[in-house]
């Protein structure tokens, strides 16, 4: 199996993109709400706060707590980032190493929610699973936390130790003690099988993996491929011009995914025409992790009809955020658009049913036979063989 890890690409686009929508705020804010005549109760409140409450109070961590309630009020992949939050971000993103447990998370229904875990890392090896539920780390309830909250609980340095109370389904609370790892982020891992079927798993779509699926495409049909496995399992997204990229690997035209914004405008994302259209037989698998851009992915994959999806329903995350960066350091990450399938599907919080459910079977897992894989492996077989009979039947020219 090869790998390629994540790059700094993804810490230049986000830069790019907060000082291009940092430059639009400071334009046009003006322009675009009125700020309300209440908003003097706030200062009128800080200012009583200040100068007549029993104790004295740090004005920061009441401008931070006022921002926090307002945001709060938002979605929950919306967050205020504090100046050492919104550098711990970057720092992610740029070096791609941080001693965790290796989870994704969010807050879905009030609740923290793990969407995926990261392939091999403390948190996958302990059992984790998407959909668990985090009601405690290390003690602590998780009820009305932030995900970066939750984020700071988690992390630690390699070797220390956590201890998570999951909730899964209707079984009863469970506590798992977790060994720190250090956490490094692969996006893309391949192997070109001995029947010829070319196996893609991509972790999540950083800088870069469009290009990096173009060269594992290329080596694959040099090497005789017969058809493509794409296992998007696990995958919490990423970039949306990497999984446009990635699509236009497998669909030849016609759009990829629609965005819309609060306005109601419109914006469509077409196959990328300098990207190689590859046509193999096609089996993408997809679980209760895979989010977002996995899931316009598999969405643009499903809606074209290229391929067949295969597993359980993913997980249901149908919006794009972007990161503006303020004046003191600190950063606001606000979701400013929804994305829909080609065929205007929105799948926020439904998440996309595959053609073919195959629920995963850990009792088999743990004889090292992935039964989701090995149901791909068949449907790819039978669809090479009606690819090579409808072939047959062409008229000779």
């Amino acid at each position: 199996m090869k790998k390629k890890w994540l790059i700094i690409g993804n810490l230049i686009l986000l830069l790019l993109i907060s000082v291009m929508v940092g430059f639009y705020f400071k334009s046009f804010a003006s322009e675009l709400v009125r700020i309300p005549e209440r908003f003097q109760l706030l200062r009128d409140i800080y200012f009583i706060i200040s100068n007549f409450y029993v104790d004295e109070v740090d004005s920061d961590r009441l401008i931070n707590a006022a921002i926090r309630g307002m945001v709060e009020e938002l979605d929950p992949f919306s967050a205020y980032l504090e100046p050492e939050e919104y550098e711990d971000l970057q720092t992610d993103l740029l070096e791609g190493v941080f001693g965790g447990i290796g989870i994704v998370i969010t807050i879905r229904d009030g609740k923290l929610t793990i969407i995926s875990p990261i392939k091999d890392t403390p948190g996958e090896a302990a059992g984790l699973q998407a959909g668990d539920i985090i009601l405690e780390v290390d003690g602590k309830s998780t009820e009305g936390i932030s995900t970066d909250t939750a984020v700071k609980w988690m992390r630690g340095e390699p070797g220390t130790k956590v201890i998570l109370t999951i909730k899964r389904g209707d079984e009863e609370p469970k506590k798992y003690e977790i060994i720190r790892g250090l956490i490094e982020v692969p996006y893309i891992d391949y192997e070109l099988r001995e029947d010829k079927i070319g196996y893609i798993d991509i972790f999540q779509f950083g800088s870069g993996v469009g290009q990096d699926v173009q060269e594992v495409m290329k080596e694959f049909a040099s090497n005789g491929v017969k058809g493509i496995i794409l296992d998007l399992r696990n995958n919490p997204g990423g970039l949306l011009n990497e999984a446009v990229n990635v699509a236009s690997s497998f669909i030849e035209k016609g759009p990829i995914v629609h965005i819309r914004q609060r306005d109601g405008v419109k914006e469509t994302l077409w196959v990328n025409r300098f990207i190689k259209h590859y046509d193999y037989p096609l089996v993408v698998l997809v679980n209760g992790g895979s989010a977002s851009a996995s899931e316009i992915v598999a969405g643009a994959i499903q809606d074209t009809g290229v391929g067949v999806l295969v597993g359980t329903r993913t997980f249901g995350k149908g919006t794009v955020q972007n990161v503006i960066p303020l004046s003191d350091g600190s950063a606001f990450k606000i979701t400013t658009a929804r994305y829909y399938t080609p065929n205007d599907r929105f799948i926020h919080e439904d998440g996309i049913e595959p053609d073919v459910v195959v629920e995963f079977d850990p009792e088999k897992a743990k004889e090292g036979i992935d039964n989701q894989l090995e149901k791909a492996v068949e449907l790819i077989n039978q669809m090479i063989i009606n690819k090579l009979q409808k072939e047959s039947l062409k008229p000779a020219s």
